[in-house]
C-alpha cells in the first residue's frame, strides 16, 4: 500500500477535565511517528471489523466537509462533537484524537484515529531523608504501546466514502454505535465480507450453469472442490494491495468464462454490489483464500494451495460411480 502522511493534527480527549486540550498547530512529524501513524493507518484498512458506510443525505460532517477547507479547524471540530459524545455518555472511553491528511496510491484521504487510554504503571524515584525510594505509580492514561487505533474513521474524499472501525457502547440505555450516527452522519453500507461473497458465489454460480460438463472447462477440474476453487481463486487474483476492483472481475471473467460473464454481470447486480464498486478484502481473508481443506468422512483433512486445485499436474478431482469424489495427489514425496 502507498500511503503518505502530508501531516497530522493531535488533540487529547481526557473526559477527567471539563474539556478537550484542542491544538493550534500541526504535529512535527519525525521518523518515528510518522511510522507509527501511517502504521496506524494501515492496520485500520486491514482490519476485519472495518466496515464501508455512506454519508447521508443530512450529513453534517459531509457538508462540514465540503465547506471548510482548513484542515487544524475542521480536526478541532471533529475532536469538539467527539468529546461531547464522550462527556454525554461515560461509557465512551477517554483517549487521543489524531487526524491525518494523507493519500493512498495518490487518493486524497482523511483520517481520524482515536487512541483510547490503558490503565497501567510506571515506576516513581524520590528520596527520603538520605534513601532512595523506588516503586511503582498507576497511570490511567497510557496510550496504546503498539500502532493500532481502537476507533478509526477513513475518508475518502475523492469518492466521499468512509471506512469505519467503531464500537457500540451504552448510550440511552441500549448498545449503540456513536460515531456513525452521532459524529459523521453516516450508515453501513453493505458488509465488505458479503460483498466479496457475492462476487464469489455468484461468478462460480454462473460457471456451472454455463459450463455444466466439467469436460467443457479443459483447464477446470469438476466443480467438487474444483471450479468453485478456480473462480475464487479467480477473484483474489485481482486483489491489489487488499482491494479487489469489481471491473478487474468482470473483465477476467468475460476473458476466461465468455459464455458465463452476461449472466454473472446480470446476477451479480441484483446483489446490490456496482459495476464500479470496490472490496475490501482483509490479509486473513486473502490467506484463507490461498489455500482449500478437503475432509474425508473418516476425519482426514488435507490442505492444498487453490492454484493447485486449478492443476492436473498436481492434484486430480476423480467422481466415483457412487457419487462421490476421489482425490488423487501427485508426486508425493516420502
Amino acid at each position: 500500500m502507498e500511503l503518505n502522511i502530508k501531516r497530522v493534527v493531535y488533540h487529547i480527549l481526557d473526559t477527567g477535565a471539563s474539556e478537550p486540550l484542542l491544538s493550534d498547530r500541526e504535529t512535527d512529524l519525525d521518523a518515528d511517528l510518522t511510522e507509527y501513524f501511517t502504521a496506524c493507518l494501515e492496520k485500520a484498512f486491514a482490519a476485519d471489523d472495518g466496515r464501508m458506510c455512506e454519508f447521508l443525505p443530512d450529513s453534517a460532517f459531509a457538508q462540514e466537509l465540503s465547506a471548510n477547507q482548513d484542515f487544524i479547524d475542521l480536526s478541532r471540530r471533529i475532536a469538539g462533537v467527539i468529546f461531547e459524545q464522550m462527556l454525554q455518555y461515560p461509557s465512551i472511553p477517554a483517549g487521543d484524537l489524531a487526524v491525518a491528511d494523507f493519500t493512498v496510491g495518490g487518493v486524497p484521504y482523511l483520517g481520524v484515529l482515536k487512541l483510547n487510554y490503558r490503565p497501567g504503571y510506571t515506576h516513581q524515584t524520590r528520596t527520603l531523608g538520605n534513601a532512595q525510594y523506588s516503586g511503582m505509580t498507576p497511570q490511567r492514561t497510557l496510550l496504546p504501546g503498539n500502532p493500532k487505533a481502537d476507533e478509526a474513521a477513513l475518508i475518502d474524499l475523492a469518492a466521499m466514502r468512509i471506512r469505519l472501525i467503531e464500537k457500540r457502547y451504552d448510550m440511552d440505555g441500549k448498545k449503540d454505535y456513536y460515531l456513525s450516527g452521532r459524529v459523521f452522519g453516516c450508515v453501513q453500507a453493505m458488509p465488505e465480507k458479503a460483498k466479496l461473497k457475492a462476487v464469489c458465489e455468484t461468478a462460480a454460480a454462473a460457471v456451472r450453469e454455463a459450463y455444466p460438463e466439467p469436460e467443457s472447462l479443459d483447464d477446470v477440474p469438476p466443480f467438487d472442490g474444483g471450479t468453485e476453487t478456480a473462480v475464487d481463486l479467480m477473484v483474489c487474483n485481482q486483489a491489489v494491495d487488499n482491494t479487489i476492483a469489481v471491473e478487474d472481475v468482470r473483465a477476467r471473467m468475460r476473458e476466461c468464462y465468455p459464455l458465463a460473464a452476461p449472466k454473472f454481470e446480470q446476477a451479480l447486480a441484483e446483489t446490490g454490489v456496482a459495476e464500479d464498486d470496490r472490496v475490501t478484502v482483509s490479509p486473513a481473508r486473502m490467506r484463507k483464500m490461498a489455500s482449500r481443506s478437503f475432509r474425508t468422512e473418516s476425519g482426514i483433512e488435507i490442505k492444498i494451495p487453490a492454484e493447485l486445485c486449478s492443476s492436473d499436474e498436481a492434484v486430480e478431482f476423480i467422481h466415483t460411480a457412487t457419487g462421490g469424489l476421489s482425490l488423487l495427489i501427485k508426486d508425493v514425496l516420502v
